[in-house]
């Protein structure tokens, strides 16, 4: 079981899940790889920004963003979040699109274990959806 370094189980993980399930096996229902990814991303970005990435934001009812309930009425009902390999990112220092960039080239440069997908930014523009996907296609782009 693998827990990045710089992010809690809050941050990953609706806070429904973690009640009914507990904080041991939530971290189980996060893909390992996908934790890797989500650490290899903020290593990177750090290097250049000296800024961190969120994810969930509790303080602010952003508590979707990363691992969601079966019932969670954010996204459609067969969102990639509820498998645990999904997430959406937001650069502490407000650049977006610098960060969608940022992940598609890490995703092209083969420095990302498994996550391969991400929305379109022109649709999620005040996040950036990076997810898995069973594809070839490196990244693989979402349009909605």
């Amino acid at each position: 079981m693998y827990k990045p370094k710089n992010y809690e189980l809050s941050e990953l993980a609706h806070p429904q899940i973690i009640k009914a399930i507990g904080v041991k096996n939530t971290w189980r229902r996060l893909d390992e790889q996908c934790l890797r990814d989500m650490q290899t991303i903020n290593d990177e970005w750090r290097k250049i920004h000296n800024s961190g990435i969120y994810c969930n934001r509790l303080n602010l009812g952003l508590d979707s963003r990363g691992l969601r309930p079966p019932n969670d009425p954010d996204g459609s009902f067969y969102s990639t979040h509820k498998n645990g390999n999904t997430f959406d990112l937001e650069p502490v220092n407000g650049k977006i699109e610098e960060l969608y960039k940022f992940i598609i080239q890490l995703i092209k440069d083969g420095k990302l274990l498994k996550l391969n997908t991400l929305e379109n930014f022109a649709d999620t523009v005040k996040w950036v959806h990076v997810g898995y996907m069973n594809t070839t296609e490196k990244p693989l782009i979402i349009f909605l």
